[in-house]
């Protein structure tokens, strides 16, 4: 695989998984056929290589060379997996009170003045 090729395939791949994120309509589509929303993605497979999706596997962390290979090499061994990764929510961390202390709208609070860093 070339580089632009493997530039290219990450690219569209990085936008399916973007969007059956975000999209209910590409996550239903992705489960009933995948072949289909890969093609549209312009990630066309021949009709003797099976794809076989693997959704939020909770023990792998996602390795993007894992896709990229199983993409190269799925002409020779009849099956493309896959893989997209759950998308983990947003979750909301407690600051330490120090912490806060350091920050004042995302400057160091040292820097924060009532005019702007013209005073010294």
């Amino acid at each position: 695989m070339t580089p632009v090729d493997r530039a290219v395939f990450v690219a569209a791949y990085s936008r399916l998984v973007a969007d059956v994120w975000a999209d209910p309509q590409r996550e239903r589509a992705l489960e009933s056929d995948p072949r289909t929303l890969l093609a549209e993605y312009g990630l066309g497979l021949p009709d003797e290589v099976r794809v076989r999706v693997v959704r939020d596997a909770a023990d792998t962390d996602p390795d993007l060379e894992v896709q990229v290979n199983s993409w190269q090499q799925a002409a020779d061994t009849g099956t493309f997996v896959l893989f997209v990764p759950a998308l983990l929510p947003v979750t909301e961390t407690e600051l330490a009170e120090d912490e806060l202390d350091s920050v004042v709208a995302g400057l160091d609070s040292s820097c924060a003045c009532c005019c702007p860093c013209c005073c010294t």
